[in-house]
Parts: structure tokens; C-alpha cells; sequence
């Protein structure tokens, strides 16, 4: 009794210090994490590409005598087939629980294949990182037509699930990008799937697939002669009318920016940001200030974008922004998220002394992660994002502000561009795929933090169910939710949110049915977020009769 009580004493305390606790122990301890992580892996020797056939023959083995066995019933090979990748590893809130699971070695594949200047496409190996990719690229004064913003995540994750860049507007989602998967079938067959061979109906089934028809061992993706700067236009706007009619434009026009972001600070405060392409000449000839806007004493990207907001109705400000600095401006405060558990992390003092540490390493803080934290980022943080019909972008902000108040949010423009897949455009969802290319213009909200309720103390917020009216609120505009969040619709919600008829297809021709889990079986969340429904169906209830809800110090 005396330790329980301690223990929840120290919980309490810690909550009441959050900033000091991760301050003084989880951001020393994520740097040691970092630093021990890149002392082994000097080590260890490295995927060369020229090591990629004997992988790839060693993938093909393991899955062929998976496959006999589990024709020969033999209990082991009953179990799903998944990758030997470590939950921690994934950028996404879960914990994936593969005890359950036949893991097969993979997590090697890391190396980048090779670059072909004349098609303008990068072989990579689907572990290798956007930042290892980027930096190989940069080199060659090339890059990816769509960068993600997050140095750690895989190419393959981003692929297989969800990505999107500033620059989806042009090319569409980064799955759009890519022009060759090879994949490792049920039976341990190699197939290449292009948009027009044999295999073009799986090239439209796998991305979002998550691995469910089967193992990606190499991918290619179109790349584009790459900047050196990115000519940066920050202009502020003060009502949700004006930026959202502003924001729908750009990316409707015939010749948008190349990039297109906007960072939302309150509900009638926001600032457009437009980048331009600029190359070397042209940089060297202009008198815009040059500002690396990664390095680890600047102000995190999100807080020199709020600046903006000073200068005042109709006004702007340019600035030329290197370009590796550019594509990673949102590392560092890990897309603004940081902006949530460590206000700190801006002020002079911590970055001139400690920013070298950030971005914490998320491996780690999520490996050492105790369920009951676990639990309350589903009951009493917001880890949401979602893209839907540009048109809707008005009523979405206005929702995400009256139940949750948490800002700021990230808005970044997409083109979906209908294949039949996964994504449909809202009036082809179940229909069959006509064969033409069809798109349409969505923008995207990411929300990330507390919601006000929270930080003003109230215990019996109803996080689940708020988020759930958002999910039914996206879902219903022919939106979709970013599977890297927490899932917290039903199986049958999740399936009404994506067309699954054309992975139901591939899933039977190439015999995944039974040796891959299912795509909902792989996002939903390890702790089931539905079972806290009634509770705080009983919240709502009693506040109702009674009156103010409890609060507590946060």
C-alpha cells in the first residue's frame, strides 16, 4: 500500500513537471540512446547494394518454407507473417504486438539500390530512410518529387501506408511517386509490379496495403533535379474565411508554388507559406536573407512561421531557405508535436545549449513508453490527422476548434489521384475502376497536443468520443484518416472509410488470405480505445445532471 501510494505520488509529481522530468532525464537519456545507437552501427557492417540478391534470396527462402508448412498444417506457420522490424522502430503511435506473429528478417534492407538519371528514378531497398535517401540524392544534386519531412521514416512505410509532402498538391501522394514495387508473395514468388504489366492491378492494390498482400524487398520512385534554395513567402492571415479561400486557391490554380503549407495558430489566425524553386545563380544574385532554418540554435520552424503573424493584414515577408533545410524544417519539433510536451524547447537558453539533442529519438522514448502513458495518449492527447475534399477545409477547422481547441495544427494540400485502390475520390467509392485517371483537390489538418479541456483540468473529457465525431466527420465528407494516428473506428467504420474491394481482389489472386493479417488487424491500436466509450458516455451523462465537471492540476 505504502509503495502504491508513493508511486502514484511520484506519477502525480512528475505530470505537475512534465517539462522538468523530460527536460533532466528522457532528453539525456534519447541523446545516449541516439549516440549508442550510431556507435553500433559503426560496427555493424553495412547493406551494400551489391548484397542485395543474397537478401532477397534469403527473404524468398524463409517465406517458401513458411508457405509449405503451413500447407502441411504445422502449427507455427499458422501464425501471420510479418516483418522482424521492432514496434518502437515505426513512426506511429502503436506498439505493435507481434508475439503472435512469424517475423521474417528484413529489417537489413536498408540499402539504396541504385539511381537512374536518364528515367529519373531511385532503387531503393523499402527500410532505407528519407534522410539517408535525401543526403544520397543531395549528392547527386537530385532529389525525391515528394520528401518527407521526418529523417527516420522508411521509404517502404511511407509507400505501403500513408505520405504526403508540401508538395502533393502537383505530384500526389508519395505512393504516386513510385514506379516499380517488387514484392515477395504468400507462396515466396518475386513479382515487379508496374503500372502496365502483368502485376498492374497489384501496382494499384499496394499502397496502403501495409503489408498485407505482401513483402515489398525494393521499390522505385521518380526523382526530380533538385535546388539549392527554396524562395520562401510567408504571408499572415486573420480570419478562417480569408486563409481557407486563400489556401484553396493556390492549390487549385494551374501553376501552384511547388510548395504549399499552412500552419494554423488559432481559429482566426494563420499563415500561408508558399516556396518557390531557386537555383544557385539565382540565390547568389539575390538580396533575400539566407536562413538554414534546421540548425540547432534557430527557432523551431513552427515558431519563425508564427513570427509571421507581427507583420500584419496584406503583408509578407521572403526569405531563401537552403534546400535540405527546407525539406527537414519539421524534424526537429517532430512536426510541431514537441510544441505540446516541451514549450521550452524554443527559448534561446535550451536551444543554444541543448537543441543539439532534438529531435528526441523516438525509438527509444516510445520503447520505454509505461502503458498507463500509453493510455493516456488515447484518453487525454489528440494524435490525429486527416485529408479530405479541399472545399471542407472551413467546417474542419471549425470542428477540430470547438472540440478541441489545440493548436497549432499543420495543413498541408493533396491531389488524390483515383487508381481504384485504397483512396477513391467520394462519388467512386465501391464502383468499379474505370481505367481513366480521375483526381481532385483534398487538404489535410494534423492534430497534435492536448485539448484545452485537458489543460484547463478536466478529468472527464471525453477524448475518445470527440475523436471518434471527427473520424465520422472525415469519413462522411469521402475524407480519410493517416493510419500512422490512432484507429479509433470500428472494423466496419474503417471499412467504409477505404475501398478495400480491389485489395479483396489481390488478396485472393496472390493468396495472401491467412498468411497476412488484415489492414485493420495492422493499424488498430494495441490498446482497444472503443472499451472506454461507455465510460465516458456516463460522463457526458452525469455532467449533464450535475453540472461543472472535476478538475485537477495539470
Amino acid at each position: 500500500m505504502i509503495l502504491h501510494r508513493a508511486a502514484d505520488a511520484a506519477r502525480r509529481w512528475a505530470d505537475a513537471h512534465r517539462e522538468v522530468v523530460i527536460i533532466c532525464v528522457a532528453l539525456p537519456l534519447s541523446t545516449a540512446a541516439t549516440a549508442w545507437q550510431r556507435f553500433k552501427s559503426l560496427g555493424a557492417k553495412r547493406s551494400a547494394p551489391g548484397g542485395h540478391d543474397a537478401r532477397l534470396a534469403r527473404v524468398k527462402a524463409d517465406v517458401k518454407r513458411y508457405a509449405d508448412a503451413r500447407r502441411r498444417g504445422e502449427a507455427w506457420a499458422q501464425r501471420p507473417l510479418r516483418t522482424d522490424r521492432k514496434p518502437a522502430a515505426s513512426l506511429n503511435t502503436r506498439m505493435a504486438d507481434k508475439s503472435a506473429s512469424q517475423t521474417v528478417r528484413m529489417s537489413d534492407l536498408t540499402a539504396i539500390l541504385g539511381v537512374d538519371r536518364e528515367n529519373g528514378v531511385v532503387r531503393l531497398e523499402p527500410f532505407a530512410t528519407v534522410g539517408d535517401v535525401s543526403q544520397h540524392l543531395d549528392e547527386m544534386g537530385l532529389q525525391l518529387e515528394a520528401t518527407i519531412e521526418m529523417k527516420d521514416a522508411t521509404m517502404g512505410g511511407l509507400v505501403m501506408a500513408l505520405g504526403m509532402t508540401t508538395h502533393s498538391h502537383v505530384c500526389g501522394l508519395v505512393h504516386d511517386t513510385v514506379t516499380a514495387y517488387e514484392v515477395v508473395t504468400a507462396n515466396g514468388d518475386l513479382v515487379r509490379a508496374t503500372a502496365d504489366n502483368e502485376h498492374a492491378d497489384l501496382f494499384r492494390a499496394l499502397p496502403w496495403s501495409h503489408g498485407t498482400l505482401g513483402l515489398l524487398v525494393a521499390l522505385e520512385m521518380r526523382v526530380i533535379p533538385a535546388s539549392t534554395h527554396v524562395r520562401m513567402v510567408y504571408r499572415p492571415f486573420y480570419s478562417l474565411e480569408a486563409y481557407s479561400d486563400e489556401y484553396q486557391r493556390l492549390v487549385r490554380q494551374d501553376a501552384p508554388p511547388h510548395f504549399v503549407e499552412t500552419i494554423i495558430f488559432a481559429k482566426d489566425r494563420a499563415v500561408i507559406m508558399e516556396g518557390h524553386l531557386a537555383h544557385e545563380d539565382e540565390a547568389r544574385a539575390s538580396r533575400l536573407p539566407v536562413n538554414p532554418v534546421n540548425r540547432s540554435y534557430k527557432p523551431l520552424f513552427y515558431k519563425h512561421v508564427e513570427s509571421m503573424l507581427e507583420l500584419g493584414q496584406g503583408q509578407r515577408y521572403e526569405e531563401l531557405v537552403p534546400m535540405q533545410d527546407y525539406l527537414m524544417r519539421h524534424d526537429r519539433s517532430m512536426c510541431m508535436c514537441l510544441a505540446q510536451i516541451l514549450p521550452t524547447a524554443n527559448e534561446p537558453w535550451f536551444r543554444y545549449t541543448m537543441g543539439w539533442m532534438l529531435p528526441p529519438n523516438t525509438t527509444f522514448l516510445k520503447g520505454t513508453r509505461p502503458e498507463a502513458e500509453r493510455e493516456n495518449t488515447i484518453r487525454k492527447q489528440v494524435w490525429q490527422e486527416y485529408a479530405f475534399p479541399a472545399e471542407h477545409f472551413a467546417e474542419m477547422v471549425a470542428q477540430v476548434h470547438d472540440d478541441f481547441e489545440i493548436y497549432p495544427l499543420l495543413a498541408y494540400p493533396c491531389k488524390v489521384i483515383d487508381k481504384g485502390g485504397m483512396v477513391r475520390l467520394p462519388s467512386n467509392r465501391g464502383k468499379p475502376y474505370s481505367g481513366a485517371t480521375e483526381t481532385a483537390a483534398f487538404l489535410d489538418i494534423g492534430v497534435y497536443g492536448f485539448p484545452q479541456r485537458v489543460k484547463d483540468g478536466d478529468q472527464r473529457y471525453p477524448a475518445v468520443t470527440k475523436v471518434r465525431a471527427l473520424e465520422q466527420k472525415a469519413r462522411s465528407l469521402g475524407g480519410f484518416l493517416h493510419t500512422y494516428c490512432d484507429v479509433f473506428s470500428s472494423e466496419e467504420e474503417f471499412l467504409e472509410m477505404f475501398d478495400h474491394g480491389l485489395w479483396r481482389q489481390m488478396r485472393e489472386r496472390y493468396e495472401a488470405e491467412g498468411t497476412f493479417p488484415t489492414i485493420y488487424e495492422k493499424v488498430k491500436p494495441e490498446m482497444d480505445p472503443l472499451q472506454f466509450l461507455a465510460q465516458e458516455a456516463a460522463w457526458e451523462g452525469n455532467s449533464a445532471r450535475s453540472g461543472p465537471a472535476e478538475t485537477l492540476s495539470f
